[in-house]
């Protein structure tokens, strides 16, 4: 049996599964997920080693990239105590979502095969990875909501029973004005679902189709179109982490109380 071998179907929406750890199956795209975070691993413990005053080539790249990002978390949150509090997330995510998305891109590497089944997956291109990311941010998100409100005033944003009540007292007319926004804040709760499948389906979607593209082009023509693709390819992948992360950023802003709230509590 051939331990490498050049796939020539396009990538399955489901990952492969290789082996199986009692009943918890091993795909391909957590065999890259561990390439990742190895990968990252590997660079953090570099950077470190070699960190100086006058900084060097890959020192300056890093520095100009974290630069970048906090800037840009800055920019949404317009705040800094905030941004120094989510940075270390939404900075990890930055990273960790850019590379998954570019990762693929390597020539060859997600084409290496075992047993007709391929080793390495992008990770951003199988749904479990994207949507359990988006649940796990927007839960961290709900969690940081609940310590800045406190448990009933988060609660009451969206079940406002207690306006209901302060409506009806004042006249019918601002009783059913209350009652509206009871709704509406009922609808939020689904509103906050959906930022989940939001988040993953718009990432798992861009990143998919432009494996599947990208297959199709190299089968169909020779180097010169593919080679524009795979440009387009790393803008999409870069975008597609910045918009993921801030995203991320603008819902964890748009869960905390205004601060003019803050202040007279």
């Amino acid at each position: 049996m051939n331990f490498f071998q050049v796939a020539a179907e396009k990538p399955n929406i489901q990952p492969s599964t290789l082996f199986m750890v009692g009943e918890w199956p091993v795909t391909s795209s957590f065999l890259m997920i561990v390439v990742v975070l190895a990968l990252l691993v590997v660079a953090v413990i570099s950077l470190r080693r070699s960190m100086r005053l006058v900084p060097g080539g890959f020192q300056n790249m890093c520095e100009m990239l974290y630069e970048g990002m906090f800037g840009l978390v800055n920019q949404i949150t317009k705040n800094e105590l905030a941004t120094k509090k989510i940075f270390p997330i939404i900075g990890s995510l930055f990273v960790f979502v850019g590379i998954s998305n570019l990762i693929a891109l390597i020539p060859g590497l997600t084409s290496i095969t075992f047993d007709g089944k391929e080793i390495l997956r992008s990770p951003t291109s199988d749904f479990n990875t994207t949507f359990s990311l988006a649940l796990a941010m927007m839960i961290l998100v709900q969690i940081e909501s609940v310590r800045d409100w406190g448990i009933l005033g988060y609660i009451g944003k969206y079940v406002q029973v207690k306006e209901v009540w302060k409506g009806f007292k004042k006249g019918a007319g601002e009783g059913m004005i209350a009652v509206v926004n009871f709704i509406i804040g009922l609808l939020d709760v689904i509103s906050e679902i959906a930022k989940v499948v939001s988040l993953s389906v718009r990432l798992f979607g861009n990143i998919y189709a432009g494996e599947i593209l990208m297959t199709i082009l190299l089968g169909a023509f020779a180097y010169a179109l593919p080679s524009v693709w795979l440009g387009m390819n790393i803008f999409v992948g870069v975008i597609q982490a910045l918009v993921f992360g801030s995203l991320v950023a603008a819902y964890y802003v748009i869960a905390q109380r205004p601060k003019e709230d803050s202040e007279r509590s």
